[in-house]
Formats: C-alpha cells, sequence, structure tokens
C-alpha cells in the first residue's frame, strides 16, 4: 500500500514540473513575438522615414532645372530658314537635324512666319541644346525636349481664362463713339445692337443722356486679353424707357436672349433692315417729292447710307419680285406670311444666288444700298404691308418668336437676380 502512496505522489511531482515548464515556455515564446514585433515595427521605421526624407520636390526640381539652364530667345525673319536660326547659336548640325525630325509630324517649319518666336534652352555647363519651344499660335506651343541622343516633341495647348466684366457709359453723341470711349470693343457694340435690334432702332432712337451697363466676358490667356466672348446681360435706358436683356440657356439647350419677363428679345421682325445710318424721309400720306417736284404719299422710310451698305432682310419669307421697278430701281419684294411684306428700293446691286421663290432668314444680306431709280442721293426705300395696306415701319410692333416655359422661369429668375446685384454693386462702386 506504502508503494502504491509512493507512485501515486510521484506522478503528482512529475505533473506538476510538467505544467510549470509548460508555463515558462508559454511566457518565453510571448515573449519572443512581443519583441520580434517591435523589431519589425522599428524596420518598418526604418524604410518609412529614409522615403521620406528623400523625397524630391517637384517644384524645386524645376526651379533647380531652370539655373542650370539659360534660354535664348529667337525671331525668325524673313528668309531665315530653322537650320540658320539655330546653327546662330552654336547648335551642331547633327541636333538640328534631329530636332527638325521631330517637328515635321507637326509643324511644316517652311511655313513660319517673320516673327515667330521660337526659346532655345542650353545646358550651361554642356552648352548643348536641351529644349526647344517653338510658338505656333497664342494657343499652341510646341515643345521638343532632349532624351539621351534623341528629341521628342509635344503639343502643348494653353488654355484661355474667362472673367466676366463690367462696363457702363453714358450717351453723348452717339452710343457707338461712346461704347468705343469706355473700352467696349466695336464687336460688342455691335453684338449689343443685335440684342436690341427688334426693340430699338439705333439709327434714330438714340438721344444723348442714355445710359448703358453691358456684363460681357472678356478671355485672357497668359495675363493678356485675347477678345470677348459672350454678352452676358445688358442694361439698356434710351429715352427714359429701360431695356434688360439675358443670355439664357433653356431646358431644350436653346440659347437666347431675353426679356425680364422671360419674352426672347428675338421677334418676327427686325426694327431695322439697317445698322447704324440716318433716316432721311419719314412714312408720310403727303411729301414733297424732290425729283418729280410734286406731292404724294411716302409709303416707306428712307435710309440715308454710303452706297455697298448691306441690306438685310427683316424676317424670314420669299422673294415675290426681284427686279428694276420704274422710280424704285433695282428692287426687292418679300412676302412673310399671308399678313406682312417688305419692299426694298434703290438698290446697287442684289446679294448673289438670289431670285424669285429664293427663301431668305431673318438678318440675310439681300442686297446693298445704292442710288438706283429716281433718287437724289444714296439711301435705301424700305416700306410694309399688313394685309396688303402700306404702315407705318417704325410703329410695327412685333411679338416674340418664344417665351420660357414655368420650368426654366425658376432658373432665368435667379438668373435675373444675380445680374440686378452686378449692376447695382457697379453703380455704388
Amino acid at each position: 500500500m506504502n508503494q502504491k502512496i509512493n507512485k501515486s505522489t510521484n506522478t503528482l511531482r512529475w505533473d506538476r514540473i510538467f505544467l510549470l515548464f509548460f508555463i515558462i515556455g508559454l511566457i518565453v515564446v510571448s515573449l519572443l513575438i512581443l519583441f520580434r514585433s517591435r523589431a519589425d515595427i522599428a524596420a518598418t521605421d526604418k524604410l518609412i522615414i529614409p522615403h521620406l526624407v528623400s523625397y524630391n520636390d517637384y517644384f524645386e526640381s524645376r526651379q533647380k532645372w531652370f539655373t542650370n539652364h539659360k534660354r535664348i530667345r529667337e525671331y525668325f525673319t524673313k528668309g531665315e530658314t530653322f537650320y540658320e536660326l539655330l546653327a546662330g547659336n552654336g547648335i551642331s548640325a547633327q541636333s538640328i537635324v534631329l530636332i527638325n525630325d521631330a517637328i515635321r509630324p507637326f509643324f511644316d517649319l517652311s511655313k513660319a512666319r517673320a516673327g515667330q518666336t521660337i526659346d532655345i534652352w542650353l545646358n550651361k555647363q554642356s552648352e548643348k541644346v536641351e529644349k526647344v519651344s517653338l510658338y505656333l499660335t497664342p494657343a499652341k506651343t510646341l515643345h521638343i525636349i532632349r532624351s539621351g541622343h534623341d528629341f521628342f516633341a509635344s503639343l502643348v495647348f494653353t488654355s484661355k481664362v474667362t472673367v466676366p466684366t463690367v462696363i457702363n457709359g453714358e450717351v453723348s453723341n452717339s452710343f457707338y463713339q461712346s461704347a468705343i470711349d469706355r473700352g467696349i470693343t466695336s464687336d460688342v457694340i455691335m453684338e449689343i445692337a443685335d440684342i436690341f435690334a427688334w426693340d430699338i432702332d439705333f439709327l434714330v432712337d438714340i438721344r444723348p443722356g442714355d445710359t448703358f451697363q453691358v456684363i460681357f466676358e472678356k478671355q485672357y490667356r497668359k495675363g493678356k486679353c485675347i477678345g470677348h466672348g459672350k454678352v452676358l446681360a445688358v442694361r439698356f435706358v434710351n429715352q427714359k424707357r429701360v431695356y434688360k436683356s439675358f443670355y439664357f440657356t433653356d431646358s431644350k439647350s436653346r440659347s437666347c436672349y431675353y426679356n425680364k419677363k422671360g419674352e426672347s428679345l428675338r421677334k418676327a421682325f427686325l426694327k431695322s433692315p439697317l445698322r447704324y445710318s440716318r433716316i432721311s424721309s419719314h412714312f408720310s400720306l403727303k411729301r414733297f417729292h424732290p425729283i418729280l417736284k410734286i406731292y404724294r404719299p411716302h409709303y416707306g422710310v428712307d435710309y440715308a447710307a454710303p452706297i455697298g451698305t448691306p441690306v438685310e432682310s427683316v424676317g424670314n419669307g420669299r422673294i415675290t419680285f426681284i427686279g428694276w421697278k420704274g422710280g424704285y430701281g433695282r428692287y426687292m419684294r418679300i412676302r412673310h406670311n399671308h399678313i406682312y411684306e417688305t419692299s426694298y428700293g434703290h438698290l446697287s446691286r442684289f446679294a448673289k444666288g438670289l431670285k424669285k421663290g429664293s427663301r431668305v432668314r431673318q438678318g440675310d444680306v439681300i442686297g446693298y444700298v445704292g442710288s438706283s431709280g429716281l433718287s437724289t442721293g444714296p439711301h435705301l426705300d424700305f416700306s410694309v404691308k399688313k394685309r396688303g395696306r402700306f404702315v407705318n415701319p417704325l410703329r410695327i410692333k412685333s411679338p416674340p418668336a418664344f417665351i420660357l416655359s414655368k420650368n426654366d422661369k425658376k432658373r432665368f429668375n435667379e438668373l435675373i437676380l444675380q445680374m440686378d446685384e452686378v449692376w447695382q454693386k457697379d453703380q455704388t462702386s
């Protein structure tokens, strides 16, 4: 029995010893894993930190490139070849041939014009050409860059920046001259005249004291103004009557100028068939004819203008007569619909390709001012018939071509608020 007790005691002792070694083993393994993890983290830190420290800033590298190179700016002269221009700056014949080969797919150097700019970049140490920039247009530059012994070309387009601009002014003598004096270009002036062509006759309606505010896009490239974009809005006060126009694109992708009611300023008829002239004779039931020396009705309006001034159709229609018509000389008649018909007399010539039955659109040039027939000087005799009876052209009220839908009016009203805010700030500044 004592032997059995001793045997049990020995077994229990070995179990305890085994458990103790097992626990110690777990502790050792845990410590090894912990130290290994910290070592891995430390190793990882050592890999990350040098990477961040060795990062090369792009702008620093560009600055270094400019520091190590010098630029030579040249201009093509009349009769000078590309080879002569580069050779004159110490470029080797071999390099010129390689540069020329790189340019050929993009530009014909024989077409380089006098005054065209070219930049040559030389390495300050080796004096070798590293880059050539050929300025093709203000918006397009061809860069030829060295890579080892070869050259590669890339065409770069310089984007333009559009900036909304506000200009206001007052008419002193003529709108055209007053707008020019305020720095508005002739193109924008003509565009404004076109916008209000159905409401304001810029030949006769403008008065000193009329005011204007124009919001339009100016376009810049590399800090220089290169032209203008759209006219965004115009506020014109003519003889104390306020006219406003707003450029808007509706949900049908149709762009047009609208008044504040959402009605298109484009009407069925233009207010005048000429631009920038003067009326020499008005509509009258009894006018003294300067050649016949008698009193008789004058059913049209005479617009005095230099010979050759373009005459436009005031609306869409079909030519019903074109040719010589007695005292009216070269004469054209256009039927626009079952109600209206317009006539144009004393023309010097007709626009090419027109004949009886030809269709014309509003604003199409149909002829040119002359003095044919019974005429004391160059002018256009313009008349309008409504349902077969002559009416005063200056008193026609033409309906809008189209009106904005309810769905578009919300966006349009938001646009009006923005433009009105700009005008108010401009007046107070």
